[in-house]
């Protein structure tokens, strides 16, 4: 099985990419489970939600994995920026699942920020960015970054979608 993991700072189009590549490739795709744990959860989260989350997204992935090419909105680098940033450390079960044999696709900030009610970062994308570059370099993972336009994001994207198919 072959992941393709969007990765990048909040709205910045890993959802909307993600969803575009799945529909049309026809690829299974695995949705952020953060989402669907926060917005179920009545107070606000703490650190060890974030090895619930990551459990959650494990489990996602998973329930894919028979499949040959998945199309994943995000995965556990995520959850270990998120960790780092929101409370300088993180937990050795998010760290030791990090999935190095994924194609991590980065989504750049380029889009004007959008309200979510679970989005805590509006000012601080561009150094996120930063983060995830470094973190995707430093481990020597498979990665292209991508900007513009979602046409021109899509394209590029299909363009690597095709060369692993």
């Amino acid at each position: 099985m072959r992941k393709i993991v969007f990765t990048g700072p909040e709205s910045s189009g890993k959802t909307t990419i993600s969803q575009a590549i799945a529909r049309k490739y026809n690829l299974p795709i695995v949705e952020e489970y953060a989402r669907k744990y926060l917005t179920a959860l009545n107070r606000e989260y703490i650190y060890d939600d974030l090895i619930e989350i990551a459990k959650g997204q494990l489990r996602l992935e998973q329930k894919k994995s028979q499949n040959k090419i998945i199309i994943c909105d995000t995965n556990l680098q995520v959850l270990k920026i998120w960790s780092q940033i929101k409370y300088n450390r993180c937990d050795s079960f998010i760290l030791d699942n990090q999935d190095p044999n994924c194609f991590y696709v980065l989504c750049t900030p380029d889009f004007k920020w959008a309200y979510d009610p679970l989005r805590e970062n509006e000012n601080n994308r561009d150094q996120l960015f930063k983060k995830y570059h470094e973190d995707l370099l430093n481990n020597k993972y498979d990665f292209k970054i991508i900007k513009g336009s979602h046409q021109k994001r899509i394209k590029s994207v299909s363009h690597l979608v095709e060369k692993i198919m």
